[in-house]
């Protein structure tokens, strides 16, 4: 596992999405993934907003932002205090896949602790059409060796 990587950064979507290569054929069966994830960390001090652009089995591009307007046009927003982030992904790293209560669809239904928006309601309802492999994505952190900028 090496060095601890830093949430949120660039660095630690970076790791995940070279989880996400390695485990290409494990996506395949969900169908391709198009859509850009725009991740916003409440509370946290350094890096608050990242985007991640999927592109059928991969990810094509990962950076942080300095606002909103700066992200892609079509972009979802998942949103949620670093306390939120951290719970979720400890409980990844401690059982390789989140428990029920820490899943995508369970932290933002019905948008609490998670909130999920965008600038259209087509660029949300990416969100729940990509939900399984964005989970699958989020699992990747089971294999990195995660610290949390506070």
């Amino acid at each position: 596992m090496g060095n601890a990587l830093r949430f949120p950064s660039q660095q630690w979507f970076q790791a995940l999405a070279e989880q996400m290569a390695e485990r290409r054929d494990e996506f395949r069966g969900f169908g391709p993934v198009d859509c850009t994830m725009v991740v916003k960390v409440d509370g946290a001090r350094e890096c608050q907003l990242l985007e991640v652009v999927f592109e059928a089995f991969a990810v094509k591009s990962v950076r942080a932002l300095e606002s909103l307007d700066s992200a892609r046009p079509d972009h979802f927003v998942i949103e949620a205090p670093l306390a939120i982030w951290q719970e979720m992904l400890d409980n990844i790293g401690t059982n390789g896949a989140p428990d029920l209560e820490h899943t995508l669809n369970f932290l933002t239904f019905p948008d609490d602790p998670m909130v999920v928006s965008g600038p259209d309601q087509l660029q949300t309802d990416a969100f729940y059409r990509y939900n399984e492999s964005l989970q699958r994505f989020f699992n990747g952190a089971s294999s990195i060796t995660t610290s949390y900028v506070t």
